[in-house]
C-alpha cells in the first residue's frame, strides 16, 4: 500500500496553525509548487508571499520545519 501525498493545501494547514501557535499574524493562502517532483527529495514548494514578513527569523523556523515534514507536495490549488 502507497502513501498519500501530501497536497499544497496540507502545507497551507500546517503553516497557518504553526503560525497562530507562534502568535504570528501571517496566513498564507497557497504555496508555489513545482510542476515536477524533485529527483533529489528536496522540497518542491515555497512560500513567496511571505518574503518581505518582518519576522523573518520565525517564519524561516517554521518554513524549514514543514519542508522536513513535507518535503514533496502535489498542487492542489
Amino acid at each position: 500500500m502507497s502513501e498519500k501525498i501530501p497536497t499544497s493545501k496540507d502545507v497551507v494547514a500546517h503553516l497557518n496553525a504553526r503560525f497562530a501557535e507562534r502568535g504570528l499574524p501571517y496566513r498564507i493562502e497557497n504555496v508555489a509548487v513545482l510542476p515536477y517532483m524533485n529527483p533529489m527529495w528536496m522540497a518542491n514548494w515555497d512560500v513567496p508571499q511571505l518574503a518581505n514578513a518582518p519576522e523573518q527569523d520565525a517564519i524561516e523556523a517554521e518554513i524549514r520545519e514543514a519542508r522536513w515534514k513535507f518535503p514533496q507536495v502535489m498542487d492542489e490549488f
